[in-house]
């Protein structure tokens, strides 16, 4: 006697079967743009060699006996371009350290070039008040490279193709994961990593291809998650959600004014409100902004990005150097203080264990997708090219809610993974549609 009720084990058969053709697909779509985002990211992470070797020119100098005021350096610099607006200074903070001056656009000239920044950067000597030496914004590796890794050089229009190969990176992760999971919970984890094994050449591109994705799976999260938060359309939702959350970094007011002294007494020097913002601030390296018009204000925040902990935001009166607005690591919310920290390891901004760890993440991704794709080859059909897993027709049926409501919060998180959802889901669609056709036919 025939029944329609499946035993459990065809269930889990099923849901198998749809998350390795989840993961299966992602893979193939995605797999150029993961290859290219981990070896742009492998360009971008041993920034802090490249920039000693290729800029220590302009960075270093002599240690002198004095500093120079801060108003001389400024001003030597602003004579060799004097047309160029004045973004930021960025103090010499350590000693044979050179001063940058960072210029905008030349308003003769546009004001990006094929979306790509056009600054300058004057790096003076604050012994001497001397320039030492000029670039531009993309001479410098640092920002050549991150470009490179968010956008392939093409400007901020271009920074999707990485988001999308980020998004469903997400998905291979957690397909993956799910499918590798042992049937024995914890107890059969060890024997489930391994590296070597008896079978078949494609039994053992398949534990390579496990062993490395678990081993890397956690960092790798991290990596895509922090660098999914500044994309540009994920970045976008995640900062409307820090700040309906209360969770965003303190900015001060955008209407924060200096009171103008009845007196006619003059605005703070840039020697001046260098000094004051230092005696308010942590011991970091420094940004610091000259006022907008007689009623703007000094502000200063840290340079560097790679001690989360003396993160800071600081607004002064332009004329008495009084702080209008602070804060500092200690007023940063949960969720701020954890993309402060995740945001430099993404970078390896923690020094040589975190670029060593990131290489050898970005050198395992590309060993996932090469072993997946030669997976896919040795079980093509013969003379065919790589096949999808089959699908049974209670593939999707099996999934369990949990699975629709993770897709959805994905789709709703990721503006670009939801529109090649979409895509993905009417492709299934119609297969499905012209196999059941197919069927009918022969039957």
């Amino acid at each position: 006697m025939r029944t329609d009720v499946r035993p459990p084990v065809t269930v889990r058969a099923a849901l198998y079967r749809l998350f390795w053709r989840l993961h299966f697909w992602a893979g193939l779509i995605t797999a150029p743009l993961v290859i290219a985002a981990s070896i742009t990211g492998l360009i971008y992470v041993v920034t802090p060699q490249m920039e000693a070797w290729r800029h220590a020119q302009v960075d270093r100098v002599a240690v002198g006996q004095n500093l120079q005021a801060l108003d001389a350096q400024v001003a030597s610099a602003r004579s060799a371009h004097p047309d160029r607006p004045l973004r930021f200074v960025v103090p010499a903070h350590q000693p044979g350290q050179t001063t940058q001056v960072h210029f905008g656009p030349d308003p003769a000239g546009p004001k990006a070039v094929d979306g790509l920044p056009s600054g300058l950067i004057v790096y003076v000597n604050p012994y001497t008040a001397e320039v030492v030496g000029t670039l531009d914004e993309l001479q410098r590796y640092r920002h050549w490279a991150r470009k490179l890794h968010a956008s392939f050089l093409q400007g901020e229009r271009w920074r999707w193709p990485i988001e999308l190969a980020a998004s469903w990176l997400l998905v291979m992760l957690i397909t993956g994961w799910i499918m590798w999971w042992p049937r024995g919970g914890l107890r059969a984890l060890g024997g489930s990593l391994r590296w070597r094994g008896p079978g078949p050449l494609r039994a053992r591109w398949r534990r390579w291809h496990t062993t490395g994705g678990v081993l890397m799976t956690g960092v790798l999260a991290v990596i895509v998650v922090t660098g999914l938060t500044w994309s540009a359309h994920t970045g976008e939702r995640f900062r409307a959600a820090q700040q309906a959350l209360g969770q965003s970094a303190p900015r001060p007011a955008a209407d924060l004014v200096s009171a103008v002294p009845a007196d006619g007494r003059a605005p703070l020097t840039w020697q001046a409100a260098y000094e004051a913002a230092r005696a308010l601030s942590p011991d970091i390296a420094m940004m610091l902004t000259a006022p907008r018009g007689p009623e703007g204000v000094w502000r200063a925040e840290n340079f560097d990005r790679s001690q989360p902990t003396r993160r800071f935001v600081l607004v002064l009166d332009a004329y008495r150097a009084q702080p209008l607005f602070f804060a500092g690591w200690d007023e940063m919310p949960l969720l701020a203080r954890a993309t402060a920290v995740g945001i430099p390891f993404h970078r390896g901004e923690f020094g040589w264990w975190n670029q060593a760890l990131l290489i050898g993440v970005a050198l395992a991704c590309i060993g996932a997708v090469v072993s997946g794709l030669r997976m896919a080859w040795l079980r093509r059909p013969s003379g065919g090219g790589p096949q999808a897993p089959a699908l049974p027709a209670s593939g999707w049926r099996a999934a369990p809610l949990g699975l629709w409501l993770l897709l959805a919060a994905l789709a709703w998180a990721q503006p670009v993974f939801a529109w090649s959802l979409l895509a993905y889901g009417l492709a299934e669609g119609v297969a499905a549609v012209v196999h059941r056709r197919r069927v009918s036919t022969v039957a």
